[in-house]
């Protein structure tokens, strides 16, 4: 019987430089906007254009995934993101810079379906494991983008031209012909009431991610905070997020998948509520612990449930980003409303209801995590 794949297997090794170029990649895009709106004199809805580019990219590529398209190598991805890198670089332009932000989030969103589904049948009952594993390294891309900007004094010409390179490292160690969606049916999967109501686990865990990433230094400051001890809240939340993914490395071993997504709902509950109740810069660390593990959890879980159909892994991805792209816009509205300063009781009530949905989910589906066997 033939032994799976170790860490010095090319299959991680190209997997984990990809995950950390992408969280990388999407980090530095958020910081070096002021930079961009500077040098180009830029309106800040001009500015949002990049990222509103960078994530219609992402969406078109795991979309494509979703309808079963073939031909689309891990190797194209890359270079993808190469090239993609090499137009912001060269900063002939905005228009360049947003035509490059679309083509590397193109590249995003493939490498994001192909490592996770790749990841999670290729190393047998270590699966799991090494899905959060990568998705770590993702995060410790995403702490790694703003430092990166900072390491170069705030070139944008270095930064991508870093990233390029990165790019061009990951293109080489992929394997030949490793196509993104192998095995895939043309058109979209049978996505019924059942696959829907999985799907929006995920949609609702990244909501939240994404309005805690987005909005806690806003609500920080509004309840008290300095800017500067606000960023130090900050930062140490994406530290807790990055060592809740790295946790999970061993915690798969231990604990079903489907439990650690409803300990992830229930730990941003009672951390937002913490926050909401006066502890605002511990509780929202805590959060990031809990919150850090969501995706991961709910991808292998559910993986299981969903089976090896590559439109169904590009199916998760997709429930990912969506949730990513609306969680920002129904926060926002929100917050409005009810004033900054309540965003972890708003957090901590929502997180609490997806705690009750997923617990109704887990009694309704099979109770074994069964991993995908690879397409054949």
């Amino acid at each position: 019987m033939p032994s799976t794949p170790g860490f010095e297997s090319r299959l991680f090794l190209s997997g984990s430089l990809a995950f950390l170029l992408i969280g990388t990649f999407g980090a530095a895009n958020g910081v070096a906007l002021p930079a961009f709106a500077a040098r180009f004199a830029l309106a800040d809805w001009q500015a949002g254009l990049f990222l509103a580019a960078w994530g219609l990219g992402s969406v078109l590529a795991v979309l494509a995934g979703t309808m079963g398209l073939r031909g689309v190598t891990a190797r194209l991805a890359a270079f993808m993101l190469l090239s993609g890198a090499a137009l912001i670089a060269s900063g002939a332009g905005w228009a360049v810079v947003v035509a490059g932000g679309l083509v590397a989030g193109a590249g995003f969103g493939v490498t994001a379906s192909h490592v996770n589904r790749a990841s999670l049948t290729g190393f047998g009952p270590r699966g799991p494991s090494m899905v959060s594993l990568v998705n770590a390294i993702a995060g410790l891309g995403s702490v790694a983008g703003p430092a990166l900007l900072v390491a170069v004094s705030g070139s944008t010409l270095l930064l991508y031209a870093v990233l390029a390179a990165l790019a061009l490292a990951s293109l080489v160690l992929h394997a030949p012909g490793d196509d993104a969606f192998a095995g895939a049916a043309r058109g979209l999967p049978p996505l019924r009431r059942r696959e829907i109501g999985l799907l929006s686990l995920i949609t609702g865990s990244t909501i939240i991610e994404s309005a805690l990433g987005g909005f806690a230094a806003l609500a920080l400051v509004a309840l008290g905070h300095d800017p500067r001890g606000a960023a130090l809240f900050v930062s140490a939340y994406f530290a807790a997020y990055v060592l809740g993914r790295l946790s999970l490395y061993w915690l798969t071993k231990h604990i079903a998948a489907r439990h650690l997504l409803l300990v992830s709902a229930i730990g941003t509950a009672v951390a937002a509520g913490l926050a909401a109740a006066g502890l605002a810069g511990p509780g929202f660390v805590l959060a990031g612990v809990f919150v850090g593990i969501a995706f991961p959890a709910a991808y292998v879980w559910q993986a299981g449930l969903l089976g090896p159909d590559p439109r169904m892994a590009s199916s998760m991805v997709l429930a990912g980003l969506t949730g990513g792209t609306i969680g920002p816009v129904l926060f926002g509205t929100v917050l409005v409303l009810a004033g900054m300063q309540s965003l972890f009781a708003v957090v901590a009530l929502l997180a609490a209801l997806l705690a009750l949905v997923i617990g109704r989910a887990i009694n309704q589906h099979a109770p074994s995590f069964r991993a995908p066997a690879p397409p054949v």
